[in-house]
């Protein structure tokens, strides 16, 4: 049995997480393929599909708005490391992607939404890459935005392919993901 029906009234931000943590636990139990059945995050919700156009516009909005808040994730960890070198900061960034396998449904906007930018952060990316170019540490003439790309895909196709790749391997997905680790610090180690 669904919950009460509520009226929503003014654009209330617990339900418009409570959608998107609806909208990534429905893509987690069905998986991708099933895709997104609004009924079913408005009833997890307790509200009409109605109310989720009326909070996110359409169901793509809802899935870039939700994945966008587990990018925001990203920050914190991100943030921990920035007073390291480029290779530790790269290998924080593939264990935090690692950490928040929902991440791995951006592969879903990066496929189907024409407004989606798969980059966060490239900004401040952009900087301070820069600055490690400046500083010596990375070699002058490195395509920043190319690493930045490449790095960042590798740490997403993980999230993607672990669980897959550690079944046809027979093995787990840890042993799978430090046995990877290991190889993409290795290719990082190149870079510098």
């Amino acid at each position: 049995m669904s919950p009460a029906r509520r009226d929503l009234s003014g654009d209330d931000p617990s339900t418009r997480d409570a959608l998107m943590d609806a909208a990534l636990a429905q893509l987690r139990t069905k998986g991708a393929l099933a895709g997104l059945n609004l009924r079913e995050v408005a009833d997890a919700v307790g509200i009409t599909p109605a109310n989720i156009y009326y909070h996110f516009g359409s169901r793509e909005a809802l899935l870039r708005a939700a994945l966008s808040r587990e990018a925001e994730r990203l920050r914190e960890p991100l943030a921990a490391v920035t007073d390291r070198g480029f290779v530790d900061r790269r290998l924080a960034m593939f264990d935090a992607i690692g950490d928040l396998p929902t991440l791995a449904f951006t592969a879903l906007l990066a496929l189907d939404d024409e407004d989606y930018e798969p980059l966060p952060f490239i900004t401040a990316t952009r900087t301070d890459y820069q600055a490690m170019v400046d500083a010596g540490e990375l070699p002058a003439d490195l395509d920043v935005e190319a690493t930045h790309l490449l790095t960042l895909a590798t740490s997403i196709g993980m999230a993607l392919y672990t669980a897959a790749a550690a079944r046809q391997l027979d093995t787990t997905p840890d042993e799978l993901r430090a046995r990877v680790r290991d190889v993409f610090e290795r290719m990082l180690r190149a870079i510098t």
